[in-house]
């Protein structure tokens, strides 16, 4: 089994509530403010909820989780998959492109990242006065402002315009009056925390301190801000940094790269990761038992592992998306199971992140958010779309051997774009990559339309929760909401 780093997750309780909206935090008291954050193990338990901030339910947490409904299911990768009733209306609004301004995921989005913001901007604001080693110090800057970037970077990507926080917020109403800035600004912030997060992050995590970030996290999220912002050569130079480091590389086997089995040391594939930890110490990941069939039960989850709630099932669309032989398919999804007595059900199912024989709620498998073939495909773009199509192909075509699949020759810089499009998605699939990349590569509209979803412009934005509207008079909405 894995060695995992076991997050500390009492900050969120103790500091922030963890499903509250960072306009809602009630200042520290006198007697926390004078017995926390003295030494060099405040600081680390403060970074360490940071992470632990990965898991809430507004980001990657409980298996249906903000981002995924918001980036998996508002595509044609995935669907509800699940039975229509009041408690899951949040997630038909987004998968039918009806999104309301009071949508419960949607909310907990904007709120748990603004949390994991609060958080770092604690730290932050209070490293530079702290009797602690420079080289302690430089590492929780370098942790916390490459949080801090990763956080607004999916705000920024998800709203546009939003309220940019850069010091702690003491007062339960400090944030109130704050409007929101251009996204071209946050742009600015996440550039120059990633920036210094590349010069004061280690370049190695041992397995004890699994789920820390890397500089090489660091520089993967850089170059794919720059590919986001069509900052393409600014892109390949930074990716090129990454491949040129060695530090990591493409598993053999696809399937590996999620495998419970496989270690922290020789999972060289995964650059950032939520991590989770089975053993019934809240730790454990429920995305297994999320995602299976509906009902499916033990004949497929087993005794104890739950009864399957259909979650992000794969669409038909997804299921064909694969060509012949591709080795990822089975590895990412499968149509079917038997049932208890032995029938054969049809349903598309993710088995990407699956551990038979795990408790409900308690799965080992990590969910990677940074990994090398994300960092190739990225490169390979980032070259077509510079003119070095040619040079492109290599690195997309490392991709498709490990596959199984032929190589992709003479294509024209347009053939490529495509080429690489399709490449992302299987490769990627239910990584939470899909809904970026058609927006990203303004792509959206065509490719949703043009199988019959009911996408429009506005969509490529998520409405400002209304929630925060009601609290601050200073925030306007998104158009078409």
């Amino acid at each position: 089994m894995k060695v995992k780093y076991i997050i500390a997750v009492f900050l969120c309780f103790t500091f922030t509530a963890c499903k509250e909206s960072f306009l809602d935090q009630v200042p520290l008291s006198q007697r926390n403010e004078a017995s926390f954050y003295k030494t060099t193990a405040d600081f680390n338990n403060a970074v360490l909820g940071l992470y632990a901030t990965l898991k809430n339910g507004g980001l990657y947490g409980g298996g249906n989780g903000s981002i995924f409904t918001m980036s998996e299911i508002s595509t044609d990768n995935t669907d509800v998959g699940t039975t229509r009733v009041p408690v899951t209306i949040a997630f038909f609004e987004i998968d039918d492109y009806l999104t309301t301004i009071s949508n419960g995921i949607v909310t907990a989005c904007w709120a748990g990242h603004y949390a994991g913001i609060a958080r770092t901007n604690s730290i932050l604001d209070r490293l530079p006065t702290a009797n602690i080693p420079q080289a302690s110090k430089d590492r929780f800057e370098g942790e916390a402002k490459f949080m801090r970037a990763m956080f607004y970077f999916n705000l920024v990507r998800f709203f546009g315009d939003i309220q940019l926080v850069t010091t702690e917020i003491t007062s339960p109403f400090g944030a109130n009056d704050i409007p929101r800035s251009p996204a071209a600004q946050v742009y600015e912030l996440i550039e120059s925390d990633l920036r210094a997060a590349e010069e004061k992050l280690p370049t190695t995590i041992t397995a004890g301190e699994a789920g820390r970030a890397s500089r090489w996290a660091a520089k993967t999220l850089l170059g794919k801000m720059y590919l986001t912002r069509k900052q393409f050569d600014r892109a390949a130079n930074k990716l090129k940094e990454v491949i040129d480091s060695r530090a990591h590389d493409l598993l053999p086997s696809y399937a590996n790269i999620f495998a419970p089995t496989t270690s922290f040391v020789a999972n060289r594939e995964v650059i950032f990761a939520v991590q989770y930890l089975s053993g019934q110490i809240g730790q454990g990941s429920n995305m297994w038992s999320e995602w299976a069939p509906f009902n499916a039960g033990p004949a497929l989850l087993g005794v104890g592992g739950g009864t399957g709630n259909g979650f992000n099932r794969p669409t038909a669309d997804m299921e064909r998306a694969y060509e012949a032989n591709d080795l990822r398919k089975e590895a990412s999804l499968l149509t079917s199971y038997r049932s208890a007595t032995g029938a054969t059900v049809n349903a598309n199912y993710v088995v990407k992140f699956r551990q038979q024989g795990a408790l409900a709620g308690d799965s080992d498998v990590d969910f990677p958010i940074l990994r090398y073939a994300d960092v190739l495909l990225m490169y390979a773009e980032s070259l077509n779309e510079t003119g070095q199509t040619a040079e492109a192909a290599n690195f997309l075509n490392q991709i498709r051997r490990r596959a199984g699949l032929t190589d992709r020759t003479g294509l024209g810089q347009t053939d490529m774009r495509l080429a690489l499009e399709q490449e992302r998605r299987v490769e990627l699939a239910f990584e939470n990559h899909r809904w970026f990349d058609l927006i990203r590569t303004d792509r959206f509209l065509t490719v949703l339309n043009g199988k019959g979803l009911r996408a429009q412009a506005f969509h490529q934005l998520y409405p400002i929760p209304q929630r925060e509207m009601d609290l601050n008079k200073s925030l306007t909405q998104n158009q078409g909401y």
